[in-house]
């Protein structure tokens, strides 16, 4: 059965809205003390896994420093969609996104495709992607850009950054087709929006700043730092590309996008609130197809937001089907919505 021709009962977008239009309201406080403990804690784990003693108390500091900075790094989401908070955002860049050298510049262009009905799943969205009869190819394709990641990043803020400066062509047509947080590879990202490029223009050279530090610690003798400041990016995107292959869309690539009822359908929730979820999809990002019915709801109140949906709609509700039982049923649903049929065929 596929999701677009779902016989079963259907649901109003209304009554998504009514039943969760007063959890809208975002509470700062929350987003503050999450994101100070979850960098904090992580840069203190990673600083340990760097300059501590014993193999072992490392190698378990740097796994924690990874899952803690995922979860600080993953508030770029929110970011996105709770853009009044520009003091949270400068926050995070000097906890998060700098130091990662992945600030919202990278973001900000590419989701605005992804929510807009007119392109979601389609050729011109860049955090969708083919996966049609491809999903093995398209998942190892995915990880092994990972470890191409922390190289790609220097270049692109240490490299081409100054570069830009002297040479404007590098930022009209090398720096969009180059770095961002697109899935689909090759894509040129669109252009940021003017009223966004003083402060993105000002980030942009914090990163290459900080590119040029972790450079100049390995010419002058400290390359393990920067050794570990690489695998800590690595390991932090194959997290990410471990969520986005269980718990966000089908990745069935239309020719035309789809509105809000077509993109749930096309996406999953998370029920399991276990701690491999938590720390898989944190802040909120087990609920995907929730996010695409009502993406101004903040990631504090999506859990509430679920359940009330769960207990209003009918048990055969298209809700109820987008929601699977964990990561690994939702790994499931991909293979069975994109395995063993080609790119030309009928799905």
């Amino acid at each position: 059965m596929t999701m677009t021709d779902s016989p079963l009962e259907p649901v109003s977008m209304d009554r998504v809205k009514d039943l969760v239009s007063d959890l809208r309201d975002a509470k700062p406080a929350i987003y503050l003390i999450d994101l100070l403990l979850s960098a904090g804690v992580g840069w203190a784990l990673f600083a340990y896994a760097v300059m501590g003693a014993g193999w072992v108390g490392r190698l378990l500091a740097f796994a924690g420093a990874a899952l803690l900075l995922f979860r600080a790094l993953a508030f770029i989401h929110e970011i996105f969609h709770q853009q009044a908070m520009t003091g949270f955002r400068l926050l995070w860049h000097a906890l998060a996104g700098v130091p990662l050298l992945i600030p919202f510049l990278l973001y900000l262009p590419i989701h605005q495709a992804h929510h807009n009905a007119k392109t979601y799943g389609t050729p011109q969205d860049g955090e969708y992607e083919q996966f049609l009869g491809r999903c093995r190819e398209m998942s190892t394709k995915l990880y092994a850009l990972n470890v191409a990641l922390p190289l790609a990043l220097l270049l692109r803020f240490a490299l081409l950054t100054p570069l830009s400066l002297v040479f404007p062509k590098v930022r009209q047509e090398v720096i969009p087709n180059f770095v961002h947080m697109a899935l689909r590879m090759p894509y040129r990202a669109p252009d940021i929006k003017e009223s966004a490029r003083p402060e993105a223009m000002r980030v942009e050279f914090f990163c290459a700043a900080f590119g040029w530090g972790l450079i100049a610690l390995a010419l002058t003798g400290h390359g393990a730092l920067l050794s570990w400041w690489a695998t800590l990016v690595i390991a932090i995107a194959t997290l990410n590309t471990v969520r986005a292959l269980c718990a966000t869309h089908l990745y069935v690539e239309q020719a035309g996008g789809r509105g809000a009822r077509g993109q749930m359908l096309d996406s999953l929730n998370i029920d399991n609130a276990g701690l491999l979820t938590q720390l898989l999809c944190p802040v909120g990002l087990r609920f995907h197809a929730l996010h695409h019915v009502a993406p101004y709801l903040p990631y504090h109140a999506l859990a509430e937001a679920h359940r009330r949906l769960m207990a209003a709609l009918p048990p055969g509700s298209e809700y109820h089907w987008v929601s699977v039982p964990s990561l690994g049923a939702g790994m499931r649903r991909l293979s069975e919505a994109t395995e063993g049929i080609g790119p030309g065929g009928e799905h």
